[in-house]
Formats: C-alpha cells, sequence, structure tokens
C-alpha cells in the first residue's frame, strides 16, 4: 500500500506517535522525501520511536533535497549545535546556504545575520516540522534571529568568526529574498525579513543608502506583521501621510508661464 502523508499526519496529530512512525518508515522505505524527513522529525524528538538523533541525520540527509529546504535547515542546526553529529561550522554553513537555495526563508533570515556579523551563531530557530505542513519551532516566543547565541569558548569562538567574513551586500541579498519570499506558513518571519530588508537602505547596508525607499518600505513591513516595522516608525514620528507630504514637497514645482 503506497505512503499516505495525510494518515500519517492525522495519527501524528492525534497522539498516536508509534503508528505515525511505522507509517513514516515505510513510506521512506518506499523513497519518499517526506516520509523521510517526518521519520527524522520523529528520531529526533524521540516522537513513537527511541530518540535518535543520529540516525535522525541519515533521514534528514536522505530528503535533503526536498523542495522548501525545510531538512537542510534543520541538518545546518544539526551541525551548528553538534546534536547527534560531531559540531562543524563549515559544514553547517554550507547545508544553510543550500536550504536558502531551496527557497527556505528561516535560512535567508540566519544567512543575513551571519554575513552582518561575520559569524555563524546558534539560531533561536532550532527546528522545522512538515506535520502536516511548515512549522518552525523556535526557543522563545517573540524572539527573532537578532540574538542568535551559543555557549563557546575562546577557540570556538575564533572559529565562529573564521568560518564566514562579514559582507554586507550578501546579507542585503539575502535580506532581499526573505522579504520577497511566498509568506504562507511563514507570514511573520517574511514580515520581519521586509523590516530587514527596509533596514538595510535606511542604515545603507550592502546597498546604496536611501531613507525614503527604507521608509517606505518599513510601512509596507508594518502593515505586513512586522511589530519591529512598528515600534521602529513610532518611534521616529513616522507615518504614511508625512511620506506622501514629503515626496510631493520634493517634486519639482512647474514653471509659471
Amino acid at each position: 500500500m503506497p505512503f499516505d502523508k495525510s494518515a500519517a499526519d492525522v495519527l501524528f496529530i492525534k497522539g498516536e506517535y508509534e503508528r505515525a512512525a511505522q507509517m513514516y518508515l515505510e513510506g521512506a522505505r518506499e523513497g519518499e522525501e517526506i516520509a523521510a524527513f517526518n521519520y527524522a522529525y520523529c528520531l529526533l524528538n524521540g516522537y513513537g520511536v527511541e530518540r535518535d538523533p543520529g540516525l535522525a541525520k541519515s533521514f534528514f540527509s536522505y530528503a535533503r533535497d526536498m523542495a522548501g529546504g525545510e531538512s537542510c535547515y534543520n541538518l545546518a542546526v544539526m551541525y551548528l549545535d553538534g546534536w547527534g553529529v560531531e559540531r562543524n561550522y563549515r559544514t553547517a554553513m554550507q547545508y544553510m546556504s543550500d536550504a536558502a537555495d531551496l527557497g527556505c526563508v528561516e535560512a535567508k533570515l540566519y544567512l543575513g545575520m551571519a554575513y552582518t556579523l561575520g559569524c555563524v551563531f546558534f539560531p533561536d530557530i532550532t527546528s522545522i516540522c512538515m506535520i502536516p505542513y511548515h512549522k518552525y519551532e523556535a526557543r522563545s516566543e517573540g524572539q527573532y534571529l537578532l540574538e542568535g547565541e551559543i555557549a563557546n569558548t575562546p577557540e570556538d569562538e575564533e572559529e565562529r568568526f573564521s568560518v564566514i567574513r562579514a559582507d554586507a551586500r550578501r546579507a542585503f541579498e539575502y535580506f532581499s529574498d526573505a522579504a520577497h519570499s511566498d509568506p504562507t506558513y511563514v507570514e511573520d518571519l517574511v514580515a520581519h525579513g521586509k523590516f530587514l530588508y527596509a533596514r538595510c537602505f535606511i542604515d545603507g547596508l550592502g546597498t546604496d543608502f536611501n531613507r525614503e525607499v527604507g521608509l517606505r518600505l518599513m510601512l509596507n513591513a508594518g502593515k505586513s506583521g512586522s511589530e519591529d516595522a512598528v515600534a521602529f516608525l513610532a518611534e521616529n514620528g513616522i507615518t504614511e501621510a508625512l511620506l506622501n507630504e514629503w515626496s510631493e514637497a520634493d517634486k519639482p514645482r512647474k514653471r509659471l508661464k
């Protein structure tokens, strides 16, 4: 009988983890990438099977080319944290780059910040679930990829800064990609990407300084649901009406005949 993702997901959601995990495993054996991903997720967290991050890595690897980049993102986080694998920042960054190329907005935001800071860090978004659809899991509510952290020794810190160099242009490109991503399931993260994209123009990060463009993008970010954007606009007294007034004032006046 062919793999039925919907039936397996229903079992998982109902808490029948053992039966769901078995169905995901059978689907993985049939060559279904999404089944392999979901079985890896069960292994990673101990849902219906004994927790085994090392084996989870193998199943995530099988699904590494899955559209959307969720599997590559989870692999990147595992290598960043040394979770079931030996910590390896260079391998983590390669998986993170692959995840971004496959469309993962979490990876785009991470890389934008990594290239802004010039180092790798452990992200606040710790993994992505696909049961029944894309859903990211974060360490705390309301915390985004501005405050990633990792416990490290001086030697570890040196390595984190050696893996990647600050590159404002690449940071801008990743923030732009995040801002223009499909918001389905990740509307709040895309809104955050729009906020960071707007800041690039306001701060001249990786692109020409253009305050008006940045502020209009900030308005769009606020309308998309970015609380950071709303707070920025309120703090600076910026409204859409005010921006329109400035635009009118900047237009060249018609010469009187």
